[in-house]
């Protein structure tokens, strides 16, 4: 049974440079067994970035989930991608025997947020299970320390590392990637690679199974091709969830070649023109996604002129 581990049993991870020397996380022997078999209403101490904190286990209805909680707003994990197939690691196990594992966060009015366990909190809705979580007086320190190490199960992908370097960047360092890299402990290719991925749209990530199958080089490169053809990557990106949702089986790279294969189609468009004539003074051309129309007023009837200049301002009225 798949299990996304809160807390690991020895964590020895490198000290980066300016970081704090004590531990960031809990180090308890035995604590995934011993909060498993917590009940509602019990409490445990565990220590959080070197400071004790006594958390409470709190249990939320699968339908009460939604507005009874929400995930802590730096956590770097992009929920609006946490689909089924996203989860299909969790689900199973949560449909056989429920959440195993309790999550960990905090209270805010009456609103509980999570800081490690996300990915269990989208499952229990998916599921309609119970959502089970340890809520402590976490600060904003302690709350980024466990969702840190929530995301050492399954690390986030290069599109979501892309957009905490971007605010980052763009807050702490006034644009200064050289400075970044050296706090993240992180070579400037690498966050390059990670902020170009993170300028993907939305809807094209969601095409893959989890944002994790697109690497940073793969991401990095399909970035410079959207820049240039954003048109012909979109229409690609339609197509494919059409047939995705049609029920046809794409890996994640099926999808990066069609997606990359996107500049030969659309070069191709670019050097195609089909020129049309409807009548003596009327002739068309469709070179790529552009429809040119030409009207020779000296040859045509003054009533023809006349229709379609107010089809045209019909249309920009419209778009007003």
């Amino acid at each position: 049974m798949k299990r996304a581990p809160i807390i690991p049993k020895v964590v020895t991870p490198p000290v980066p440079k300016h970081a704090s020397e004590t531990p960031a996380a809990p180090v308890v022997d035995s604590l995934i067994a011993r909060v498993s078999a917590m009940a509602r209403g019990n409490t445990i101490t565990l220590p959080v970035c070197g400071r004790d904190v006594r958390f409470t286990l709190e249990t939320i209805p699968g339908d009460k989930i939604e507005t009874g909680s929400k995930v802590w707003v730096n956590n770097e994990r992009d929920q609006t991608l946490l689909t089924e197939e996203a989860l299909d690691d969790l689900i199973p196990s949560f449909l056989v025997s429920g959440q195993q594992n309790p999550a960990f966060g905090r209270k805010v009015a009456d609103v509980i947020e999570v800081a490690d366990g996300s990915r269990r909190r989208m499952t229990a809705m998916l599921t309609a299970c119970d959502f089970r979580i340890l809520v402590g007086d976490l600060d904003d320190e302690q709350m980024d320390s466990l969702s840190k190490l929530g995301n050492d199960y399954r690390p986030t992908s290069a599109y979501e590392r892309g957009h905490r370097y971007i605010k980052r960047l763009n807050n702490e360092f006034g644009g200064n990637i050289s400075a970044l890299s050296e706090a993240e402990n992180i070579s400037r290719k690498i966050i390059s690679r990670c902020m170009n991925t993170a300028k993907l749209p939305r809807e094209l990530m969601a095409l893959f199974s989890h944002p994790g199958e697109l690497s940073a080089r793969s991401g990095d490169a399909l970035s410079k091709i959207f820049a240039i053809h954003e048109a012909d990557i979109l229409a690609h990106v339609e197509r494919i969830s059409q047939r995705k949702a049609a029920g046809e089986k794409l890996d994640a790279e099926e999808i990066f070649n069609e997606l990359n294969g996107a500049k030969a189609t659309s070069g191709a468009m670019r050097t195609q023109t089909t020129k049309r004539q409807y009548a003596p003074g009327a002739i068309s051309r469709v070179k790529g996604n552009q429809f040119i129309l030409s009207l020779d007023t000296s040859v045509l009837p003054v009533d023809i002129v006349e229709r379609v200049e107010a089809i045209l301002l019909e249309l920009e009225s419209s778009c007003k």
